[in-house]
């Protein structure tokens, strides 16, 4: 098969439209500031199943990359089957998803849902986007009419509305049992495998420009009704099923201690700003730590993680060293793309995913220098001065 390739100093790029896709126990000490909130009380749950007995399996390879939210712009499904091995879509992409298991694909396939907001389209008769649990035509005014108290309110007692989605309660029961029966219906009647959630909070932090939700005065209080509402589903559906719940577990800040509680409740975790920051810079060298703490720990406890690192397509030194920076903490469990938030419908494709490297020998450690990983086959070396990175092979 012909590949072709467009260089910029480095590792080529397959542009989208191609012919055929010991950790410690604590976070390293001075990585975080700041006093943890204590953990709310909640009903402990027995260890998950191992996501070895889902079925279908995910893989437990060392390089696996991630395809999510929407099928390729250019409709190449054979790209996707053949080089990625982790997937997210969208309701209404049944045939994008089966086209996928028809080439191959043996992974679960798990459907997207905002986990934070219902779509308002503006008019009852209209069928509102299929990303969030509220899909049909009229569910907006019929929830709006008959069950006001779903929706989140700020101080003031208004509803907090934002782009045309507007915030529910995580705490409230009758949304909680809503949210879980639309999830489960879909689920069943479509053939989906799992499920992702997208904008779990782990703070308030998003909500200071957002608006800040009334009934919770701190992020303890707000983490308490998200874990609640985890700790609900997952009890109740997906581990009782043997299904797989992600989450993309956002505005972290000094939060990890949530980010673990609301792994009790989760078989994956996103990260959308992996190894680099989310926008054109870099993390600090403390924050860059911690991630790594802490996705090698999220590895060891048996969940799942879809690293994503934001950059342009042929900035090749900042793939490279998102890369490397995935390759340190990589330990089968882990997926990555390197990608931006306006181009998660074309397929990137980098030489350096190809590298012969062999299984890791061992752990990530410092050599006084760099941060550096060996394998059977090579090394890796992330620079945290420089922000560069090295893929050696003989």
């Amino acid at each position: 098969m012909r590949a072709m390739y467009a260089t910029s100093g480095g590792p080529g790029v397959w542009p989208a439209r191609i012919a055929c896709g010991l950790f410690v126990a604590a976070l390293v000490a001075g990585c975080v500031g700041g006093k943890q909130p204590a953990a709310p009380a909640i009903t402990p749950l027995p260890v998950p199943t191992p996501l070895t007995a889902f079925t279908p399996a995910f893989p437990q390879k060392i390089v696996q990359l991630a395809w999510f939210y929407k099928p390729p712009e250019d409709s190449n499904l054979a790209t996707l089957a053949q080089y990625f091995n982790v997937f997210v879509l969208t309701k209404n992409d049944e045939a994008a998803r089966d086209a996928l298991k028809a080439q191959g694909v043996a992974a679960p396939m798990l459907q997207y849902f905002a986990f934070d907001a219902i779509q308002d389209p503006g008019n009852c008769a209209d069928r509102p986007w299929g990303n969030q649990v509220a899909y049909e035509a009229g569910d907006f005014c019929q929830i709006s009419e008959q069950h006001p108290d779903w929706f989140m309110l700020d101080s003031a007692g208004r509803r907090i509305v934002h782009e045309g989605n507007a915030f529910m309660d995580p705490g409230n029961a009758g949304w909680r049992e809503f949210f879980l029966q639309r999830v489960r219906q879909s689920q069943q009647e479509q053939g989906w495998d799992g499920v992702f959630l997208d904008n779990v909070e782990a703070s308030l932090y998003k909500r200071q420009t957002r608006g800040m939700p009334g009934p919770y005065l701190d992020d303890a209080g707000y983490q308490a009704a998200i874990e609640g509402f985890l700790q609900y589903l997952y009890i109740n559906y997906f581990q009782p099923q043997r299904r797989p719940l992600f989450a993309n577990v956002i505005a972290i800040q000094d939060q990890q201690e949530a980010y673990f509680r609301y792994l009790r409740y989760l078989d994956g975790a996103m990260e959308e700003g992996f190894g680099v920051d989310f926008y054109n810079g870099f993390l600090s060298d403390s924050d860059w730590l911690e991630q790594m703490s802490r996705f090698e720990q999220t590895q060891r406890l048996g969940k799942r993680l879809i690293l994503v690192s934001n950059g342009t397509r042929l900035d090749a030194e900042r793939e490279l060293y998102a890369f490397a920076s995935y390759l340190l903490i990589a330990n089968g469990g882990a997926s990555f793309r390197y990608s931006n938030n306006r181009s998660y419908e074309q397929a990137w494709l980098y030489d350096n995913y190809f590298s012969d490297l062999g299984d890791p020998t061992g752990q990530r450690y410092f050599d006084g220098q760099v941060w550096r990983r060996d394998f059977a086959g090579g090394a890796v070396t992330v620079d945290l001065k420089t922000h560069t990175a090295t893929i050696t092979t003989p």
